[in-house]
């Protein structure tokens, strides 16, 4: 038997969002793979989601420096299997409540492993932090480096220039040979700032940014030993 108020029988309300979203989903499903009316609807659903604005955040306050790289590579993962898998999806349960889950479960732990460096035995991967775009945009290369004495950086600046291997020049990120280690460190050292850098080359701060930091772990012994 029904609880009743005043003798009125309470109404089911069902969130429009999820109603939405789940509508969405299953005109997805209704129509065969890689067709136009598919991928019509994938657009629209995972354009939903985003504006729902209900996607989760997991592991919030962990990863410093990192989290929002994560994040966004964790939804592009996200993104990309609901496209493949969408037949997956059960309409008995919630939009949001799948997509949430594998956000949380498998996709961000996925996109952690990728794109956190390597971490020495013993540390916590969550502890390890970076600097933010804010500090790399007010410091120099060599202040950016500990084991750089700020009183090296005319003979860093040569040093970067010279490039005696070639590896600075080299190594690039995007596939574009112009976004490579000498040229951001240099345009760095002379007082560029991140936003003008990435204006210039067509590429993402964060995506500059990672790449920059990267490398000033990977070639710390390089210097170390051109300037030694």
């Amino acid at each position: 038997m029904r609880l009743t108020v005043n003798g009125v029988q309470p109404t089911l309300v069902m969130n429009p969002i999820d109603e939405r979203l789940k509508q969405l989903a299953r005109e997805a499903q209704r129509h065969p793979p890689k067709t136009p009316q598919r991928r019509l609807a994938l657009a629209k659903l995972l354009s939903a989601i985003q504006q729902s604005r209900k996607l989760t955040r997991p592991y919030q306050g962990q990863f410093q420096g990192f989290y929002e790289d994560i994040y966004d590579e964790a939804k592009q993962r996200l993104f990309c299997h609901i496209c493949e898998k969408i037949d997956d999806y059960d309409p008995n349960r919630e939009v949001l409540q799948w997509v949430n889950f594998l956000l949380k479960q498998r996709f961000f732990i996925e996109a952690s492993r990728t794109i956190l460096p390597t971490t020495p035995k013993g540390i916590d991967p969550k502890k390890v932090s970076r600097l933010t775009l804010d500090d790399l945009d007010r410091k120099t290369c060599n202040e950016l480096n500990p084991q750089l004495n700020p009183s090296l950086s005319q003979d860093v600046l040569q040093c970067l220039e010279s490039d005696p291997e070639g590896v600075f020049k080299g190594t690039y990120t995007s596939d574009n040979p112009a976004a490579n280690f000498q040229f951001l460190a240099i345009k760095l050292l002379s007082g560029y700032s991140w936003k003008e850098i990435s204006e210039e080359l067509g590429i993402k701060i964060s995506t500059l940014s990672s790449f920059y930091q990267r490398c000033l772990t990977k070639f710390a012994p390089k210097f170390r030993e051109y300037l030694s």
